[in-house]
């Protein structure tokens, strides 16, 4: 029970998912071959990814790529967690929403709407003091840049049969 509500405390704000996928889509435009900005499609995937401390726990700079990080959940035979990630990202869909606007609202991300994918906002962003985000949340955040590179590392239909996702 205290796990649900420790997700709901952190994840009721579109905010801090707007940080969160701000760092995911730093992470995949740094690790991307061509520079490349994510499909918006990704934001979802990872906005469900990172809102679940089941799903979020085995990221790290531990591991290579997102095929060990799937290995991760085979080798201790918890792969219907990935059953549950399908129902996760269509039920924070308006969240994601939600995150994408306050994002590119804020200026921290911006749309190319021809090709339908999030830009980073180039230029500094300088951190205000008392503005800085809680340990926490940095942690999430470099979460958020490593599954950026993974995901960055292949195509959507990969990524897509490596989380066992249907569109």
């Amino acid at each position: 029970m205290s796990e649900l509500i420790e997700e709901v405390r952190q994840w009721n704000s579109p905010t801090i998912g707007a940080f969160l996928l701000y760092r995911f889509t730093k992470g995949y435009v740094e690790q991307h071959r061509d520079g490349e900005a994510p499909m918006a499609i990704l934001h979802f995937l990872a906005a469900a990814i990172l809102t679940s401390e089941k799903l979020k726990a085995p990221i790290s700079n531990m591991r290579a790529n997102l095929q060990s990080y799937v290995r991760s959940f085979e080798d201790s035979r918890n792969t219907d967690i990935f059953l549950e990630l399908q129902e996760r990202t269509q039920d924070r869909l308006t969240y994601t929403w939600s995150a994408i606007d306050v994002a590119v609202a804020s200026g921290l991300l911006f749309w190319d709407a021809d090709e339908a994918r999030l830009y980073v906002r180039s230029g500094k962003t300088d951190v205000k003091y008392g503005h800085a985000p809680k340990p926490e949340l940095k942690k999430d955040g470099e979460k958020a840049e490593i599954i950026g590179g993974w995901f960055a590392q292949h195509d959507i239909p990969t990524i897509l049969s490596y989380l066992k996702i249907v569109l």
